[in-house]
């Protein structure tokens, strides 16, 4: 990607990934003791009933990869819809994901793992092995940064960079708020404090020390961190986020330091998240004593870098979510029935521990909590009736499809608009004259010409873009294309209070593109060669019965009804628009 952008500001990192449970778990008790007695064994389950749920889901909109295992035996693992739509690559079970707070489970294992190694010891103070611990913040533990009872308030989230001493400080600056140990509060700082825990104690970096001692035993072989660069990026998922799309390898916040590290960035698959599992349940990774601390609930339902809650029979259930821009994972496991349930997902708006939660169910034989919308399943017949180009006077419509999804993405403003794709703006904005704008910004630049640059984009942007655009930036970007040909608006989309155009740009080498975004005091970024950027609007299609989908672009969604009259569709109908296919 060839791209000049604004730094971008930092977002939340990996998030819980669920609502808290309202039973509370007195801390410290084993849980062994606390589990209700088996209700059930695990269900006979055939693998076409997980098929048939997972292409539910997928039908409903959910991209990603899911695996349900019993011991050392997969009963289940394939992937759904798109890995990477706009190059038409559809996800497996072997497709790359970020897991966002999926991470804190690893990293809970790895400071154990020193622990058991008696390179540190839980109950030290975190000044034991942090350096520039402030005298208000020494009553801190490593148990308590473990199990999020540290008394750091979780918007307490200011540290980044390489320099562990000023993470500390940033983290830590207001102290805690009341009696360490005596509170639960997620706080994702307290597992950046970790990572330098673990790089203090071991000698070695987070990554390193994680890739020798649970990666590789763990025979996780395909799993690595945001910004590796030996992974095999065919493999990698895109993630879509109204945020912007980026790979799993691409850093959600710039870099892989103290903002992330330690709570987020590990880029893995179902099947190397399966080994994980039972590398634990192995012991190869801790010992008795460790693992049952790893486990034993501290604070609530939570243990060290895990959820400890009860299954859909009353059973142990052990997990953690995550969420970050592009992508959201959920993994469980099911210590009492050695089972283990892993979901994806590339879509930060999907909601896996939902599928998650059926796929127990089904393994438990409990009736679905969440059950997909009935019939929304997409066979490989319907792949080929629906799928493919439909072009009329408002637009073009592309219609792909993938592990029971059927994606469309849509150019062409009369046809963005009818589909209630070009959003809203609280300050007025003409889109059809921005595309124009667009167009003749780029067309200047193709000419050494930065004057329309200079005269539209906003005050606050440095004075020297239009000169490093012009010097480096599109030179960068012939030497990949060739001569450039012309540029030709495909649509424009009101997003997060900005206005993005994309342009189709056409070079002697082929096709390229562009995209520009307008704030209400001009234009604030243009990258050329954009991820994930084929279309200016696309969304999954959400079967309503045969021949008739909903398209969520907007608050209300339109209706495309396919005329069946023939195999493959002849046509589309939106409304009063009709569309033939190409």
């Amino acid at each position: 990607m060839v791209a000049a952008r604004l730094p971008a500001g930092r977002g939340h990192a990996g998030k819980v990934g669920r609502a808290q449970s309202a039973c509370a778990i007195l801390p410290g008790v084993l849980l062994v003791a606390l589990a209700l007695p088996l209700a059930s064994a695990l269900q006979d389950v055939p693998g076409e009933r997980f098929e048939e749920l997972l292409l539910k889901h997928a039908g409903a909109g959910w991209s990603g990869a899911a695996l349900v295992a019993k011991g050392e035996a997969v009963l289940h693992a394939a992937g759904y819809g798109f890995a990477d739509f706009d190059a038409d690559r559809p996800n497996d079970a072997d497709t790359l994901f970020e897991i966002g707070s999926v991470t804190k489970p690893f990293t809970a294992v790895a400071v154990l793992h020193l622990a058991q190694e008696r390179r540190l010891a839980l109950d030290d103070s975190i000044a034991v092995l942090l350096p520039a611990v402030p005298t208000h913040s020494r009553a801190i533990t490593l148990r308590h940064l473990l199990a999020h009872t540290s008394g750091i308030p979780r918007h307490y989230d200011d540290g980044r960079g390489e320099d562990l001493a000023r993470a500390v400080v940033d983290y830590l600056v207001g102290g805690p708020e009341g009696r360490p140990g005596s509170k639960w509060e997620y706080w994702n700082g307290g597992y950046a404090l970790l990572a330098g825990v673990i790089e203090r104690a071991s000698g070695a970096g987070y990554t390193q020390y994680l890739e020798a001692q649970l990666f590789a035993p763990a025979g996780m072989d395909s799993t690595g961190f945001t910004g590796d660069t030996d992974l095999d990026p065919a493999r990698v998922a895109v993630g879509r986020s109204a945020k912007g799309a980026r790979t799993a390898l691409e850093h959600p916040y710039g870099s892989y330091g103290y903002q992330y590290r330690g709570m987020g960035g590990i880029v893995t698959s179902v099947r190397d998240l399966h080994r994980f599992d039972r590398a634990l349940a192995s012991g190869k990774l801790l010992d008795a004593e460790h693992e049952q601390a790893l486990f034993t609930r501290v604070a609530g339902e939570y243990a060290l870098g895990w959820f400890v809650r009860r299954a859909y029979d009353g059973s142990v259930r052990q997990s953690h979510g995550g969420s970050v821009r592009g992508f959201v994972a959920d993994f469980r496991r099911l210590p009492e029935h050695d089972a283990c349930i892993v979901v994806l997902a590339n879509d930060d708006q999907a909601r896996p521990w939902e599928i998650g939660d059926d796929l127990e169910c089904l393994l438990l034989g409990r009736a679905l909590v969440h059950p997909p919308p009935a019939g929304n399943v997409v066979t490989a017949d319907d792949a080929g009736l629906y799928a493919g180009t439909y072009v009329g006077a408002a637009g073009r419509l592309v219609v792909r499809a993938a592990g029971g999804l059927l994606m469309a993405g849509v150019e062409g403003q009369a046809l963005i608009e009818a589909l209630g794709g070009a959003g809203e703006l609280d300050w007025k904005a003409d889109l059809g004259e921005l595309a124009t704008r667009a167009a003749a910004i780029v067309e200047g630049l193709a000419r050494g010409d930065t004057s329309p640059l200079r005269t539209h984009m906003a005050k606050r942007i440095p004075a020297s873009w239009p000169d490093t655009m012009r010097r480096s930036v599109w030179p960068a970007h012939l030497a990949l294309h060739g001569d450039f040909r012309g540029a030709r608006p495909t649509g424009a989309c009101a997003r997060d209070g900005h206005v993005e155009v994309l342009l189709a740009l056409e070079h002697e080498g082929g096709p390229a593109r562009a995209r520009l975004s307008f704030g209400p005091a001009g234009l604030e970024r243009l990258e050329l060669d954009p991820r994930s950027a084929a279309f200016p609007a696309s969304g999954p299609l959400q079967p309503l019965r045969k021949g008739v989908f909903r398209l969520p672009l907007g608050p209300d969604p339109a209706k495309l009804e396919f005329d069946l009259d023939a195999r493959p569709a002849p046509s589309v109908r939106i409304g009063t628009l009709k569309l033939a296919r190409h």
